[in-house]
């Protein structure tokens, strides 16, 4: 990922809290041609490593290209927007100003393999379930309150997917080395459209101008 030093993000908590906030990620495979498929993966950290779990359709045709590939990327991203010179204070000013896209992204590089397991697709969509899983009238839904024949049905089409994450990459690029009422000037203009999951995300890249 073409990442200039003012965008560069490598503290692996900045780019997990991509993967956790962001869940649904695009995965990239090539066996021959080029595959992609949109998959909600979970994070996982055991004995020092980390991990991407999934689960997978038996009939997806990216299915052959994951078992046992050392050459897997998984792409996160966050809220993004377009960026108006309207907002900029500079346009006022010079008019020497034109739009850009503020976004974060997150590159997984890793080695997968498929784990057709009922133990581990249990407990994968568990864990995925509840960091997802909103609390309604006091509780959250479980994968235990779905009956247990109709569960085992279903999961007889999927397979589980687990990824070893080998080398990551992160690009966060929100307005960095603007001037200060540039910035500003975008964090008040994102608010005023309503988007302010990325105006936040702008004010906490640019932290004490």
């Amino acid at each position: 990922m073409y990442i200039p030093d003012k965008y560069q993000a490598s503290d692996w908590e900045l780019q997990k809290s991509i993967i956790e906030n962001y869940p649904l990620a695009t995965l990239i495979t090539s066996n021959n041609e080029l595959i992609a498929n949109h998959i909600p993966f979970n994070l996982i950290e055991r004995d020092g490593k980390k991990y991407l779990q999934a689960h997978i359709a038996k009939k997806n045709h990216q299915l052959p290209s994951l078992d046992n590939n050392d050459n897997v990327l998984v792409v996160f991203t966050s809220h993004d927007s377009y960026i108006t010179p309207a907002y900029y204070a500079t346009k006022q000013e010079t008019h020497k100003v034109v739009p850009t896209w503020d976004f974060a992204s997150v590159h997984i590089y890793g080695k997968s393999q498929i784990i057709d397991s009922p133990e581990f697709l249990r407990a994968q969509h568990s864990t995925l379930a509840d960091e997802n899983e909103p609390t309604i009238n006091g509780k959250k839904w479980t994968v235990d309150e779905t009956p247990e024949n109709y569960y085992k049905l279903l999961s007889k089409a999927i397979t589980g997917l687990e990824i070893e994450i080998v080398k990551t990459e992160g690009k966060f690029k929100f307005e960095q080395k603007m001037k200060s009422e540039d910035v500003k000037g975008v964090i008040t203009g994102l608010k005023s459209h309503g988007k302010d999951r990325v105006a936040q995300f702008v004010e906490d890249s640019n932290a004490g101008i």
